[in-house]
């Protein structure tokens, strides 16, 4: 629960938080942090997949009440990260050299390089405290650790909107970002210190033999991690290197609330993914295939809910929350919704490659995608603009997820790939003709122009569908998980 809450009061002060910067910021200035902030996120790249492998052996070794061996892990972690954060803050120094010969503008030159410094040097600092990984999840502290990152987004919003305001720039927004992760980095370390006592730490304890089972474990994590982080990424480098910096601001306003969106159905439904590790593990693959095509359909019908609310309301939202002249962010916006949900109805099959040790061929079909990604957005910028990196985007996304990742997903647990394709029309039907007639009385009877009107309509819209879904979408035996997971008497009657 108190990550779900962590999930809505970090999108809330964005909502609010982004307006906020691009009024006072301008278009020019908020694409340039955008770009920058990109760049940060590119940097933990640097991470190697590493931080995966951490939670995973010091997990272990919780598990086997083995504290030396959690430490000789935790330890050998710091010492690479240690050396990666010295990486950084040297790729940083010539990233932040590099940047002024990109930039046209004189006046700018000086400000963009303190500010590539500042956000690069930040996220150094971050990396050795990933080397306590996994001691705060083993040691079930999400609640801790999501009440530290909820009281840092409220500090660092605070702040922003202070020295915004005030007149003080986007170095000052740099300097807040910057105060606020190192505090949130030595609450955090505080934490795993008083849920692990036993905490040493010392250079005699890290481990060359460890070092390589680490590096062994996290290979295919680190591809995934590149795949993730470029496909988040890219895009902005695409729009500010071929158009400008200020048409990054409506891509990023698209963007934003697509991922508004696959943040919260994500918080909706990652509680089932580790079902499928135990089936797997017993070779129950009859109750596998079940549950598989039953979380399936629940997140298909989640998509098209979501996806259908953004697409009816999403045009007369971003005019009441940005101002008419963004009108371009909204096809932005619609055409990513269609591959990120998408890749939201058939994550389970990403479960479930994980669960069969395939997790490869993700990783491999990642790349591919990404590398699609790149090639069509570079192309098609050139002719359609934001429009033609959305399409770049989605595309891959859309054909790859659609028809190659099933092929290869079923055929790893061994469910025929038209029983994945037919559970799915089910559940398409249900939603997508009352979301049609909804949309048709709309548009012919309805125009909401207020926040409130919005939210009254999409709430009539939500209701409508997910009774149409309830009662059609699913089978008897799913309809039976689903009221054990449905928590009142008033909402399990309606299934």
């Amino acid at each position: 629960m108190t990550r779900v809450s962590q999930t809505f009061v970090s999108i809330v002060v964005a909502f609010f938080m982004m307006p906020f910067l691009i009024h006072e910021l301008g278009d020019y200035w908020y694409g340039i942090w955008t770009v920058v902030g990109s760049l940060a996120a590119a940097y933990h790249l640097f991470d190697m997949g590493m931080a995966s492998a951490v939670t995973r052996y010091v997990s272990q070794s919780f598990g086997l009440k083995d504290d030396h061996q959690a430490n000789v892990t935790i330890n050998t972690a710091l010492l690479i990260y240690s050396v990666i954060a010295l990486v950084i803050v040297l790729v940083s120094i010539g990233a932040s050299y590099g940047a002024r010969v990109f930039i046209d503008d004189p006046d700018s030159k000086d400000i963009i390089q303190i500010l590539v410094l500042i956000i690069g040097v930040s996220v150094a600092l971050e990396f050795p405290f990933n080397a306590l990984a996994g001691v705060a999840s083993a040691k079930l502290k999400f609640h801790q650790v999501a009440l530290t990152r909820i009281a840092m987004t409220l500090i660092g919003a605070a702040l922003t909107w202070w020295f915004i305001s005030q007149g003080y720039g986007i170095i000052a927004l740099a300097v807040i970002t910057f105060c606020t992760a190192r505090l949130s980095n030595l609450l955090y370390f505080f934490i795993c210190r008083a849920a692990f006592p036993a905490l040493r730490i010392s250079r005699r304890l890290a481990s060359r033999a460890n070092a390589k089972e680490l590096f062994q474990y996290s290979a295919w994590s680190f591809v995934i991690a590149i795949a993730y982080q470029m496909r988040n990424n890219v895009d902005n480098f695409v729009v500010a290197g071929f158009l400008s910096a200020a048409s990054v601001t409506p891509y990023a306003i698209g963007l934003r609330l697509v991922d508004y969106v696959a943040q919260f159905l994500s918080q909706a439904t990652n509680m089932f993914v580790p079902i499928f590790t135990g089936y797997h593990a017993r070779e129950d693959n009859t109750e596998l295939h079940n549950k598989l095509l039953f979380i399936t359909r629940l997140n298909l019908v989640l998509a098209l809910i979501a996806g259908g609310g953004l697409v009816i309301f999403g045009q007369v939202f971003i005019n009441r929350w940005m101002g008419p002249t963004y009108t371009e962010a909204y096809w932005v916006m619609v055409i990513l919704l269609v591959g990120r949900m998408i890749g939201f109805a058939n994550h389970p099959l990403n479960s479930a490659m994980y669960a069969a040790n395939k997790h490869s061929i993700v990783a491999k079909i990642d790349v591919i995608e990404v590398a699609l990604n790149l090639a069509l957005s570079l192309v098609l910028v050139q002719y359609l603009g934001l429009i033609g990196v959305a399409l770049g985007t989605m595309i891959p996304l859309l054909l790859l997820r659609l028809f190659v990742l099933p092929y290869f997903a079923c055929n790893s647990i061994g469910l025929p790939t038209v029983n994945y394709y037919r559970c799915m029309v089910r559940p398409i039907l249900a939603v997508s003709l009352p979301l049609i007639g909804y949309f048709a009385w709309m548009k012919n009877h309805v125009q909401p122009d207020t926040y409130s009107n919005i939210a009254i309509y999409g709430l009539g819209m939500s209701a409508l569908t997910a009774l149409c879904a309830l009662k059609l979408g699913f089978s008897k035996e799913e309809k039976c998980e689903l009221r054990k997971i449905i928590p009142t008497r008033q909402l399990k009657a309606l299934i």
